[in-house]
């Protein structure tokens, strides 16, 4: 295959050479060197025109309509004859037959990293997760409101509310759990008041769906007088509780207690330990923050005992427990609707955000690309300083025709 620019007039050196070396496949093999009147061009699949110098590089690229200027005559790119043998479109064909499978094959291989990486990613989260709850699954799905903050049906970041992710941390004593009152003298808060969230299944019966409440208070059982004890009022303010027994202590409980001021809705909590008494089980009181009275109150069962109790809340993730509650048909309550308006929002973020980044970080690179001066070009650049001097040389330089003298007439 031999693709020859032909010309009567001699070109300076800068500008054609013949090739002795394998261009890129699929576009031209150069064959030995031609004459110096000769050189090797291709017209690439952007309508460009490639030549090829003595350097086995592919030095300079024009356009197919760029002119060529010697000595004030122009050599135009449109007058390129090119000519290829049948062989050499075989090898044409063969080669970019090779390109588009090594571009597949690379394509896969990168779909196949960014998958891999993406999983491990995945499973790291979930082994830190387990790692940090000790417990697995280690999220539960808040089915009802039960837990939110206010009147209307409105969620709130830092509440727990319908349809969120809580992260659930595995629970083993009674002294792992601070409770509301114990907050209220430590300070201790978490999802929008005092003490902590706990998990726990009623009756410890695996069958039943768990419910995720705050703890109020913890009751002891005291045998010796038949009574209830909680170490929590001890150092309670004197105006957080009363009893409706004026003789009962923190240590000598006997007839209803009240907890004033609880929750976000200002709520007195009365617990009947008359009622606890026959039990003689040692356990929490709790409740929903939207609740206005206890579960032992409202269900009528017993205190939440500690074998009862999955864990304690630690964490949420707002909004995406509603895919599952929807697939699941499991909804309690009405979903917020500002929930499953940030939950579309947020779904779409996370699918246009990875591929915004990737389409600006690929625009920004093929900017520096094309403002970067190639090798070739920086090859290039002296030949065509040489031949500038030389153009500038020969137009300085006054022709043969302007120095010959006109020959004189006999006279």
């Amino acid at each position: 295959m031999r693709g020859l620019i032909q010309s009567n007039k001699p070109l300076p050196r800068a500008y054609f050479f013949a090739c002795p070396y394998r261009m890129d496949p699929g576009l031209a093999v150069c064959l030995p060197p031609s004459p110096p009147r000769c050189a090797k061009a291709v017209v690439t699949p952007g309508n460009e025109t490639r030549v090829v110098t003595d350097e086995g590089a592919h030095n300079s690229v024009h356009r197919r309509n760029h002119q060529f200027s010697q000595a004030g005559r122009s050599v135009s790119m449109n007058h390129i004859n090119l000519y290829m043998s049948a062989d050499g479109r075989a090898v044409s064909r063969r080669s970019s037959g090779r390109r588009r499978k090594s571009k597949r094959l690379s394509s896969a291989l990168l779909f196949a990293r960014d998958a891999g990486i993406a999983l491990l990613l995945v499973v790291l989260i979930l082994f830190m997760m387990y790692a940090y709850t000790g417990l697995w699954p280690p999220l539960v799905v808040v089915e009802s409101n039960s837990m939110m903050h206010g009147e209307d049906n409105t969620s709130h970041i830092g509440t727990i509310d319908t349809g969120d992710l809580v992260l659930v941390r595995e629970v083993t004593r009674a002294s792992e759990i601070e409770t509301y009152v114990d907050g209220v003298v430590s300070g201790h808060r978490s999802y929008g008041d005092y003490g902590d969230v706990v998990i726990y299944r009623p009756g410890g019966t695996e069958t039943r769906t768990p419910i995720i409440h705050r703890a109020i208070i913890y009751l002891q059982f005291d045998p010796t007088k038949d009574c209830y004890r909680s170490v929590s009022l001890r150092d309670a303010p004197e105006d957080k509780w009363s009893a409706t027994d004026p003789q009962d202590t923190w240590d000598n409980l006997t007839s209803v207690l009240r907890i004033y001021h609880v929750g976000w809705n200002d709520l007195t909590v009365n617990v009947d330990i008359a009622g606890l008494i026959p039990t003689q089980k040692n356990g929490f009181i709790t409740k929903g923050d939207r609740n206005s009275n206890t579960d032992q109150m409202l269900a009528g069962g017993g205190m939440v005992e500690v074998e009862w109790i999955v864990g304690k809340a630690r964490g949420e993730i707002p909004w995406f427990g509603l895919l599952k509650l929807w697939t699941t048909d499991s909804l309690g309550s009405t979903a917020p609707e500002n929930s499953v308006r940030n939950l579309w929002i947020s779904m779409i973020l996370i699918v246009v955000t990875p591929v915004a980044i990737d389409i600006g970080l690929t625009y920004k690179e093929k900017r520096a690309i094309s403002r970067k001066p190639s090798k070739e070009q920086d090859s290039d650049a002296p030949y065509y300083k040489a031949v500038r001097r030389e153009e500038v040389r020969a137009e300085a330089e006054p022709s043969v025709e302007e120095t010959e003298e006109p020959p004189k007439q006999a006279t």
